[in-house]
């Protein structure tokens, strides 16, 4: 896994951060290796080390009477909802209706805020935007659901995180007190490496596990890129 930081300038918004990490990964799911390069240039490092508790998903996993989860592999549209299961650590198990809504390409304009290098500069942002109905008994309570952007080079990107406050689109994981039929719409930003493009969001929580993808309409930015 690759992170990148891009520092903000100085000034009010100095508080802000935002990383991104990035998962290469063909389509058939056989393999992942760590990219040569991403958004960040120089200031990229690569990290070999496997956390411990590191989500995995299965058909096997238990969820409440009555409920069917969405076959894996499944290819849905924006706006179609999928029911998923998966462990995010080894004592939970999260079981959730989610769908991909909304796909908007936006200006690097949008960071200003942030002190950018040139390769992040180079990187094409997204806002994706996601709901979520807690289906299960665990407390999702600030978990990050493993939703990825799949590129055009069959590369999986992980959503950006902010240490403060990004109103734009916060990009952060599922909300506080997040129980049993709580919902939830959340944004979350990715960059796309090289000015690449989006070409469908990706639940994927394990390495073995066959994504199910989102496709649709990509909105562009009303005044070019930035």
């Amino acid at each position: 896994m690759t992170r990148v930081t891009a520092r903000p300038r100085p000034g009010p918004a100095a508080a802000l951060l935002v990383s991104a990490a990035l998962l290469l990964a063909g389509c058939s799911g056989s393999g992942s290796s760590s990219p040569q390069s991403g958004p960040g240039g120089g200031s990229t490092s690569a990290d070999h080390s496997q956390p411990q508790d590191q989500p995995t998903g299965s058909g096997s996993l238990p969820v409440p009477k009555g409920i069917t989860v969405t076959p894996q592999g499944s290819s849905l549209r924006l706006g179609q909802a999928a029911t998923v299961a998966w462990q995010p650590d080894q004592k939970t198990v999260g079981v959730i209706k989610m769908a991909v809504t909304r796909q908007q390409q936006v200006p690097v304009s949008t960071f200003r805020d942030f002190r950018l290098d040139r390769a992040t500069r180079r990187s094409t942002p997204y806002f994706v935007h996601v709901t979520v109905k807690n289906l299960g008994k665990s407390n999702l309570s600030h978990v990050p659901v493993p939703l990825y952007l799949l590129d055009h080079q069959h590369t999986l990107l992980q959503a950006s995180t902010f240490q403060a406050r990004f109103p734009a689109c916060p990009s952060r994981p599922l909300p506080a007190k997040f129980k049993r039929g709580k919902h939830a719409t959340v944004c979350l930003v990715y960059f796309v490496p090289k000015h690449g493009k989006l070409v469908a969001m990706s639940f994927r929580p394990a390495e073995d596990y066959d994504a199910i993808t989102w496709h649709g309409a990509v909105q562009k930015p009303k005044h070019g890129k930035g």
